[in-house]
């Protein structure tokens, strides 16, 4: 119940504060198990993406993150799973998983961390694993708006603008459900960002076609990780 309540309170806020628009919430399952994976480059953008999606998401965070004394009451009410910085944190892992069998929704940023100046980087291969092993289908969303608003560095948030958008879901190949292969991971996991940047573009057509064009920080997904 403490999420739900916490969702009370903020998802308005969100709404009035930061003029919150959903896109496409209907491509989020209604039910079963799936897990969420958006850009991040502000503190926000747990608590839109929160606000923005019809269910309940079990983040996961940074255990240097959960281990704040000062947030690890609202960490641990919000029933997040901490994870080591560590790749390939097994306990964390467990309790993702746990949570998709349980038919709930997972919710992380492959990213990492958050981006210094808005772009899409890298993708670690946490996601990638959980879609391989559970079948989960995975949800590309696209968070604009919270970088303007409470970029890195930052105390409070500026009135802004934001929009989060839900895209298609993916699936791991059937064939390759359960692998262990670090390629075919890193490609599945370059994939899902990749989902992520096109709904970006998505938005920035969107936003020229209505006379509001804004200028995105160039995406950083060439290259090796």
């Amino acid at each position: 119940m403490f999420y739900d309540y916490v969702k009370l309170f903020f998802a308005p806020l969100v709404r009035i504060y930061l003029r919150l628009k959903v896109l496409d919430g209907a491509n989020v399952p209604s039910k079963g198990p799936a897990i969420l994976v958006a850009n991040h480059a502000s503190f926000l953008d747990p608590i839109v993406l929160g606000s923005a999606c019809p269910r309940r998401i079990h983040f996961i965070v940074l255990q240097v993150m959960y281990d704040w004394l000062s947030l690890r009451w609202f960490y641990w009410g919000m029933q997040t799973i901490p994870v080591r910085t560590e790749e390939g944190d097994p306990r964390a892992i467990k309790k993702a998983l746990a949570r998709l069998r349980q038919g709930q929704v997972v919710g992380l940023f492959p990213e990492g961390e958050r981006s210094t100046d808005g772009a899409i980087r890298h993708a670690k291969i946490g996601a990638a694993l959980l879609a391989a092993v559970s079948g989960a289908p995975v949800i590309p969303c696209h968070i604009r708006g919270a970088f303007e608003s409470l970029p890195r560095g930052a105390c409070f948030p500026w009135p802004a603008a934001v929009r989060v958008r839900f895209g298609k879901p993916l699936l791991f190949p059937r064939e390759e459900k359960g692998a262990r292969d670090r390629p075919q991971m890193q490609a599945f996991a370059t994939s899902m960002l990749l989902a992520i940047a096109r709904l970006r573009e998505e938005e920035s057509s969107e936003s020229q076609l209505g006379g509001r064009g804004e200028r995105a920080a160039p995406d950083r997904l060439s290259g090796n990780p």
